[in-house]
């Protein structure tokens, strides 16, 4: 796969697309909600019956980043795609199920030659990720995705509220893998897992761990006071303990009551650990020597990046330094999401992508 990019701080949509030709898939970034469905109708207009989907939120292609106006990146070569949507994502997406299937037909789907790349409307990831995954993964086809800081995402040049749009891959020249990259440990010497006693998953809202309030468990592991707790997660996110593997839970804020809000739902009777960083430049390197193992000549990789690891890069001047090393390596393009997706967990300050052969 090949990829290949326009923008325009300005919103010009023609202005972005007017070096792009032959695109087999199409995907955007707008910077505000109001430029969604214009910059999908001018894509579709110039583009028509190619696929595309896109959401808001900044991009990425190369070294270069894109905070403004319209980003479009495109794919083309050696892949064959489809486009299409889940409707009603946060309530019942399965109801649309078919849609999936149909676009894994349509690209005759292979296992471990195929992939899946969604974009979700904020708020509709639990129940779009656990859709996607019970369909795909017991195909032997990844997922990798995010979400979109918006109500409503775009797919072939409509736009849908409570959605979730998603591009269905299949690789003509070899492989397609997911990947997931945490930055965060379990500190040394420190093993605690607190259970969740009391929650309210719907609205990502933990009340207790332990039968103790939930920011008198956190304050109290790290010594910081309470005002301390919604700029801590930059450092110290929760993690979820699934089996052999650790997610992570970002702390949007704290009521109160003594309640955490998070940015993904905790439930009864889940594990947490409180996690702290770890060395994220020679984790940066371990992921793209794990890709290149892997898949040996990656042609492309795309990615989302949480937003809290984009602020967190930036603010320590490693931003513009994990662009350039993640593009010596291979292509390498995505965009800044508020919500990221792995095969069958929706995870916070988290990198995900997908890399092909």
């Amino acid at each position: 796969m090949k990829l290949a990019y326009g923008s325009s701080k300005n919103g010009d949509v023609l202005e972005a697309l007017k070096n792009i030709t032959e695109p087999a898939a199409l995907f955007f970034s707008v910077a505000s909600e109001d430029m969604l469905e214009h910059a999908a109708n001018e894509i579709e207009r110039v583009f028509p019956g190619v696929a595309s989907i896109g959401g808001v939120g900044q991009a990425y292609i190369g070294r270069q980043f894109f905070d403004a106006g319209i980003t479009v990146i495109a794919m083309k070569e050696n892949i064959k795609v489809v486009a299409d949507v889940l409707e009603q994502a946060s309530v019942m997406p399965i109801k649309y199920i078919r849609r999936l299937e149909t676009a894994i037909i349509a690209v005759g789907g292979e296992r471990g030659r195929t992939a899946c790349f969604d974009i979700c409307s904020a708020g509709a990831d639990v129940r779009a990720v656990t859709t996607l995954s019970n369909f795909l993964c017991r195909l032997g086809y990844d997922l990798a995705g995010g979400t979109s800081n918006s109500t409503a995402v775009a797919c072939n040049g409509k736009v849908y509220k409570d959605a979730c749009a998603f591009l269905l891959f299949k690789n003509l020249k070899g492989k397609i893998k997911s990947y997931k990259e945490n930055i965060y440990i379990q500190p040394q010497g420190n093993e605690k897992q607190f259970m969740v006693t009391k929650a309210e998953p719907r609205d990502y809202r933990i009340r207790t761990l332990e039968n103790l309030s939930a920011e008198k468990v956190y304050t109290s592991e790290l010594g910081i006071d309470r005002d301390k707790i919604t700029t801590q997660t930059f450092k110290n996110p929760f993690g979820h303990v699934c089996g052999s593997d650790t997610y992570i839970v970002s702390i949007k804020g704290v009521e109160a009551d003594g309640s955490i809000t998070t940015f993904r739902p905790a439930n009864r009777m889940d594990f947490l650990t409180i996690l702290s960083m770890g060395d994220y430049r020679e984790v940066v390197k371990d992921t793209i020597a794990r890709i290149k193992k892997d898949l040996g000549s990656v042609s492309a990789v795309f990615s989302v990046n949480c937003l809290f690891r984009y602020i967190m890069f930036n603010d320590d001047h490693y931003w513009d330094h994990y662009l350039a090393e993640m593009c010596s390596s291979f292509s390498h393009a995505g965009m800044v999401g508020v919500g990221e997706h792995y095969n069958t967990q929706f995870v916070n300050q988290t990198m995900c992508c997908l890399a092909f052969e």
